[in-house]
């Protein structure tokens, strides 16, 4: 397969033109998770004891307290957390080493012709594919041992998809609004823990009074949450409009990302 793929196609150049960015996306990638995990014991392990720790936290925490929006069980409030756990550390990890991805090449972006958006794709791409080595197949064991709904277990990879390309979306935008602004990495961080306080991680979304609840509809991590809380834990009835919801959002913030992408690149030389 890979020599079918490496051959050359004249008769498609469009189609090589892809081949050579995907390849640098994954070769970028590569090197990334090489370096994040070099000397390190667990490897990208660390992608799924990082959020059971956190889970474990907020389950001492608050399990007892909002057990009772569960069914009063502590079982299904660790796993509903667990699940936001993950998209929200993915979600901000994925976005922020995004962010700074175009300037810290900046040196190589000067030397070489490399279409830059190669670079906060790879940031994403590298926490996408961690993720696929640990939590993502445990959510999809989570939706076929608690709905054992098959509609809800098919629809598992295509909204974890979706949370992928929402980060993809905001990590490319941040990446070249970076290249103009500098001080965006300080206030993302604090928009980030915003994100995280106002989503319901470890708090059940129920428990969001009224007058602010519809406040939640436009934290794109709340959306994303619910989306994937649906066809991981929740039983009864599929509620499509909240995953078309998701999907429909995931996709526009994705393809605003690019444009806006598109926009500033030509220039970003004079800056970098």
């Amino acid at each position: 397969m890979s020599a079918v793929l490496d051959a050359p196609q004249p008769r498609l150049p469009s189609q090589s033109a892809w081949q050579r960015r995907i390849e640098l996306v994954r070769l970028s990638a590569v090197r990334q998770l090489r370096s994040r995990y070099r000397g390190s014991a667990l490897g990208v392990l660390w992608s799924f004891a990082n959020p059971v720790l956190l889970t474990m936290m907020y389950t001492l925490l608050f399990g007892s307290a909002f057990a009772s929006s569960y069914g009063g069980s502590t079982t299904r409030y660790v796993v509903s957390a667990f699940v936001a756990v993950v998209v929200v550390t993915f979600f901000l990890q994925a976005t922020s080493e995004a962010l700074v991805s175009v300037v810290a090449n900046g040196g190589l972006l000067n030397k070489i012709a490399i279409d830059p958006e190669t670079f906060p794709f790879a940031s994403v791409a590298a926490n996408a594919f961690q993720q696929a080595l640990t939590t993502f197949p445990a959510m999809l064991i989570v939706s076929l041992v608690i709905t054992h709904d098959p509609v809800r277990v098919i629809l598992v990879p295509i909204v974890l998809a979706a949370v992928v390309a929402m980060a993809a979306g905001f990590g490319i935008a941040l990446a070249a609004l970076y290249v103009f602004f500098r001080d965006l990495s300080y206030l993302w961080a604090v928009m980030g823990f915003l994100l995280w306080m106002t989503s319901p991680v470890f708090y059940p979304a129920a428990l969001v009074p009224e007058s602010i609840r519809a406040y939640l509809v436009v934290n794109p991590v709340a959306i994303s949450i619910a989306a994937v809380r649906e066809v991981t834990i929740d039983r009864g009835p599929l509620d499509a409009g909240t995953i078309g919801l998701f999907i429909a959002v995931a996709a526009g913030f994705a393809i605003l990302g690019h444009l806006l992408f598109r926009g500033l690149r030509r220039e970003f030389m004079d800056l970098l």
